[in-house]
Formats: structure tokens, C-alpha cells, sequence
């Protein structure tokens, strides 16, 4: 807790980054922060670091959006009731002498000669991939650059964005020096403050190569034409009912009029409450309200909810709108990546060119996947993870798995690979080794085969049951929607012929005088030599010999799961190599 604001580990990481390396004398520096990382907040704990440090400092945040305006101001307000806050923006003044001044950056161009420009000794540019802009400019060097050369201490500039790549090819690197902190969108959602994504590309016919461009970006007009019509706006729909149903949607369209018309389609079609937002929409806020509130299932728009409009209920975003803008594509995105109580991921519906000649930016560019991978329903930002930690000695095997399109055919690579040549396979694991069914096996073959790849790749399993169809896998580990078990079930796919089911353990706990006989289901026939339970301390001692260092840290943390004690492992180990 730093004054009145809860601040996460990463957010106190960033402003204690920022304060050090300007005590070191940097004056502009960078915040490289993802969609929903809580920038609102980081910079608030900025301006109370830098008014705790110079007392009387004089703080201007720039925005170029009336609703981050008014939710900056909001939160310094409610956090930071002592400090004075004006909103400078359309008819609205701060008052002359205010500690913090949130303005637009259009109303600080017109008037900034309203300000003392050497007043500000902290300048923070929200958004600030836009400071390459000649308006920004103006408004960077009238009060960031005066400050500077005018006082001691120089000041600071700090910006905060998403993503530091515009379309053009230029950086904000040219405006700002240095990187004070940055942390990546799968390191936010390991830590649990975004959601996964469950990821679905949609190919199209849409050749976008004959879509003109202009100011970096497709051209609205032609762009709005390709996408706008009855066959593209049925295949959005079709892919919507397969992968959305059902999730609280909102779709960034190509253009006002296709906004409008796949509004139409989703209620005369699907049966939906879906309403569009543009530029002119006079009861906006209203409409949003009810969005929020549920009443709507699906908000369709152009441009006008890609910043600055945050609801973290979102369960899907309908990518209809291709664009060459990896800023676009990201804000769009980061709208459905927000954790939500009940919310465990969000599905991305993305309608991509199929063409060899794509122009649009997309997952694959994103994530560093090659341009066609195919991600299946799964988070490509964490296979992009799995891939890269595979190891082979083989340079073509290396080039074989580069030109990879799915996760799918990677396995395949790996598979057919000499064990010699794979150092590591996905995620850095052993690479299973099995001779794929041909024909559907016995109930009795499928539990067995499958039983060894699991324990090869050291799942923990409590029981496997099998039929004609389906393989029914009970595990002692909740967490089963990833990357790791997602490719399990394909090596389990494949030697079974069936169709696989991870099941997650009940929230229960057994009975606390069974530890032996939870141990011995968890060990698979490995002896326990000796064990001694400690009821006061919750603590059971065990010597177990032969454990790997994986397998004893698997171990322990399933026990202490499932029996709610912790596992005190004692005897000879194995090295783990």
C-alpha cells in the first residue's frame, strides 16, 4: 500500500524504476505496459512518488481522450483528496495554480499560454505513442522542454503506451530516451491480472492487397467495401455462433456503416441484444450502461472504443476490422483481456486475409509465431513460449519446425525427430516416444498407453477410465487449461483414438489420519520406507527414495493440495538428470 492507492507488485516495480533512474538523472523515459496493466494507477503513484520527493511539484498529465481524462482525474481525486486536480479539456478550466492539471492535448495546444510553462516539473503522456505527432510535439517542447532548461532538477517526462511500434516504423524512442520498465502481456497473465486467450483466425477471401492505404492504415472506404458484405458478414457470424455464443462481445468493425449492419445481422440472425457505438452516437454513455449492465450482448463499433473504454466483463472480441496498425490491433485486443470474478479467458474471433500477399497485422506478428500458424483455440502468446523453449542439434530439423503452422505439426516434427537430435521439446519437456494407434484399441490399451505418456510427462493422475469413444482422465492438478495439457491430449489423441477429457480434481480435502494411502496413490508403486504425521503442525516427514527434483516437488505440492498438509520429504533423490 503506497499512500491510498493498493498498488500491485509489477505497478510498485514500475514507479520504483522510474523513480531510481531519475534520481540517476534521466529526464524522459518510457513505460512499456500492456493493455489493462493498470497505467491509470502507475502513473497516479508516479505523481505522489515525485510530490513526496519535491514537495510543491506541479504535475500535467496528457491525454488526447475526454474518458482518460475523467478517469485519471477520478482516481487522483479519490486516492489523493488533499492534492487540487482540474480537468482542462472542451469548456471545462482547471483552476490556475492546480497541483495536477489532466488535460487534452488539443485544448493544451490551443491554450497553453494559459500555463507557466516551467511551472510543470513532471510531464506524463498517456498514450504516448502519439508524441511523434507534430500537436504532442508542441505541447512536449512548450512545457517539458522549458521546465528543463530552466531548472535545476530538469524535470521529468514519462510516457506510458502499449506498444512503442507505430505504423509508420517509427519509435517513441525518438521522444523518449530509455525503457525505465516494461513487462510483457503473458508475464501479466502468469501473474494472474489478465486472462488467457483462446485464439481462432477465420480465413477469408478479403485480398487486401488491392485495399488502398492511407495515413499507414487500410483506406476506410475500400476497406469497409471488402469486409461489408453479405458473404464476409456471414462467415463473421457463423464463426461468432461456433467460438462467442454466449460471451459478452464487442467487434471493431471496418467502418460506421459495416458497424451498423453487422449490428443488424447479430438481431435479426442470432436472436442477440447488439447495438453500434460511432463517433455521432448521442446517447453513448447510456448505451455503454447497459452494455456494462448485460442488457446488451454485443457492441458493434468503428474506431471509438479502441481507447479509453474499459469493461473487464468482456468475454469475446470479434476482430473485423484488418488493419496495419500494431497499436490498433493491441488496443483492440487488450479489451477482453481484463479479469473479471467468474471470467477464466477471453475468445479472440480474428477474420484474416487468406492471401500469400497479407498486409494486415495480426496474432502471428504479435506473438512471433510464423505468419500462418494456426493457434486452434489456444493462447498463441503462451505456444510462442512452448516453441521457443524446444532445443534440437539438427539445423534442418530447426528450419522444419520454423516453418511450422501449428502446434500440431510441431509435435509431428518433434515426434519423427532421432531421440539424439531433441535436447527439448515443448515447453523444454522430454518429447513422448509411442507408436501411434492405426485403429481404435481396447478400453484396457488406451488406459495403459495413455497412463505412460501422462507419466512420462509427469501429470499426476488419480484415475483414467475409458469407453468406445471418449477417455475420461482424472487429475489431481486444477490447472489443465494450457499449453501443456493441450498438447498432451493430442499425444493422447493419437495413441487411443478417442476422444480425450481432462477432469479437474473436486475441492475437497480427504481426511487428514490418510496421508499413507493418499501417498501410495500418488507414488505409483515407489515404497515409502518411513513416514511420521504431525496433526499440531499439519506437517507429515516421509522417506521416499528414488524421487527426481521434479517429481519431489510435484510431490509436495499435490499433497499438501489434496490433503491440506505440507509434505516434508526426507531420503535419496535422484539428481533430476
Amino acid at each position: 500500500m503506497v499512500g491510498g492507492f493498493r498498488a500491485r507488485g509489477y505497478q510498485q516495480a514500475a514507479v520504483d524504476a522510474v523513480m531510481h533512474r531519475h534520481a540517476e538523472g534521466a529526464r524522459r523515459l518510457l513505460l512499456y505496459l500492456p493493455t489493462g496493466s493498470g497505467k491509470t494507477v502507475i502513473g497516479a503513484l508516479v505523481i505522489e512518488r515525485m510530490l513526496a520527493r519535491r514537495r510543491g511539484t506541479r504535475t500535467l498529465f496528457i491525454a488526447h481522450r475526454p474518458e482518460i481524462l475523467d478517469q485519471t482525474a477520478a482516481v487522483l481525486r479519490r486516492h489523493m483528496p488533499q492534492l487540487q486536480v482540474g480537468i482542462e479539456q472542451g469548456d471545462r478550466r482547471a483552476a490556475e495554480g492546480a497541483d495536477v492539471t489532466v488535460a487534452s492535448v488539443q485544448s493544451l495546444v490551443r491554450r497553453r499560454s494559459r500555463f507557466d510553462p516551467g511551472a510543470f516539473g513532471l510531464v506524463v503522456c498517456d498514450e504516448c505513442h502519439r508524441a511523434l505527432a507534430p500537436t504532442w510535439a508542441e505541447v512536449i517542447g512548450y512545457f517539458h522542454d522549458h521546465h528543463r532548461d530552466h531548472h535545476a532538477d530538469g524535470g521529468l517526462l514519462l510516457g506510458m503506451t502499449a506498444t512503442p511500434r507505430r505504423t509508420d516504423g517509427r519509435s517513441v524512442l525518438d521522444v523518449f530516451d530509455e525503457i525505465a520498465f516494461e513487462i510483457s502481456l503473458t508475464e501479466l497473465q502468469d501473474l494472474g491480472f489478465l486472462v488467457p486467450m483462446r485464439y481462432f483466425s477465420v480465413q477469408a477471401d478479403l485480398n487486401l492487397a488491392t485495399v488502398g492505404v492511407a495515413a499507414g492504415d487500410f483506406q476506410v472506404g475500400s476497406l469497409g467495401q471488402v469486409m461489408n458484405t453479405p458473404g464476409v458478414r456471414a462467415l463473421t457470424l457463423r464463426a461468432w455462433q461456433e467460438r462467442g455464443a454466449g460471451r459478452k462481445t464487442i467487434a471493431f468493425c471496418a467502418g460506421v456503416g459495416h458497424a451498423r449492419q453487422l449490428a443488424a445481422d447479430f438481431e435479426a440472425l442470432c436472436g442477440v441484444r447488439a447495438v453500434v457505438v460511432d463517433a455521432k452516437t448521442k446517447d453513448r454513455n447510456r448505451l455503454l450502461g447497459a452494455f456494462r449492465a448485460g442488457e446488451i450482448q454485443v457492441l458493434t463499433n468503428y474506431g471509438v472504443l479502441v481507447e479509453g473504454f474499459d469493461d473487464p466483463a468482456i468475454e469475446c472480441v470479434l476482430m473485423v476490422r484488418p488493419t496495419k496498425s500494431p497499436l490498433v490491433y493491441t488496443q483492440c485486443l487488450g479489451r477482453g483481456l481484463r479479469v473479471a470474478p467468474g471470467k477464466h479467458n477471453c475468445t479472440v474471433i480474428d477474420v484474416v486475409d487468406r492471401s500469400t500477399h497479407q498486409l494486415q497485422y495480426g496474432m502471428a506478428h504479435m506473438s512471433g509465431l510464423p505468419r500462418r500458424w494456426r493457434s486452434k483455440g489456444r493462447d498463441p502468446f503462451r505456444e510462442r513460449r512452448s516453441v521457443g523453449a524446444i532445443r534440437v542439434s539438427d539445423p534442418d530439423a530447426f528450419l522444419r519446425i520454423q516453418a511450422a503452422t501449428s502446434l500440431e505439426d510441431v509435435q509431428q516434427i518433434l515426434m519423427e525427430l532421432p531421440p539424439h537430435v531433441v535436447q527439448a521439446g515443448l515447453d523444454g519437456e522430454p518429447v513422448p516416444r509411442y507408436t501411434p494407434a492405426t485403429e481404435r484399441p481396447p478400453a484396457s490399451r488406451a488406459r495403459r498407453d495413455a497412463h505412460e505418456i501422462l507419466s512420462e510427462a509427469g501429470a499426476s493422475v488419480r484415475t483414467i477410465t475409458a469407453d468406445e469413444e471418449t477417455l475420461k482422465i482424472h487429475l489431481r492438478d486444477p490447472e489443465v487449461d494450457n499449453e501443456r495439457y493441450a498438447y498432451l491430449r493430442w499425444h493422447l489423441q493419437r495413441v487411443t483414438q478417442r476422444a480425450i477429457e481432462f477432469q479437474r480434481p473436486a475441492q475437497r480435502r480427504l481426511r487428514s489420519s490418510s496421508p499413507r494411502a493418499v501417498l501410495r496413490s500418488m507414488l505409483g508403486g515407489r515404497r515409502i520406507h518411513e513416514l511420521a504425521v504431525d496433526p499440531e503442525r499439519q506437517l507429515v516427514d516421509v522417506t521416499i527414495a528414488g524421487l527426481g527434483a521434479d517429481e519431489a516437488d510435484a510431490l509436495c505440492r499435490n499433497f499438501e493440495r489434496e490433503v491440506g498438509m505440507q509434505l516434508r520429504l526426507t531420503g535419496q533423490l535422484g539428481l533430476g538428470f
